[in-house]
């Protein structure tokens, strides 16, 4: 499993940062979608490496184990 940086905001306005693990960068925006209000949406998902493993959110599930 690998760590991610997920930035959700607005674009041009407020933003912040989610940790979240997942296997792809597209579970990764999922498993941040739990965590964002509902005026955010996701800007950017950068792989980190994290060496402690700090993250927000659980992971985000799949098509075949939502």
């Amino acid at each position: 499993m690998r760590i991610y940086r997920v930035t959700v905001g607005r674009e041009g306005g407020a933003t912040r940062v989610l940790k979240v693990p997942s296997r792809t960068d597209v579970q990764a925006g999922d498993a941040a979608a739990a965590l964002m209000r509902k005026d955010e949406s996701v800007l950017s998902i950068e792989e980190t490496d994290d060496p402690y493993q700090e993250v927000d959110a659980p992971p985000g599930g799949t098509q075949a184990h939502p």
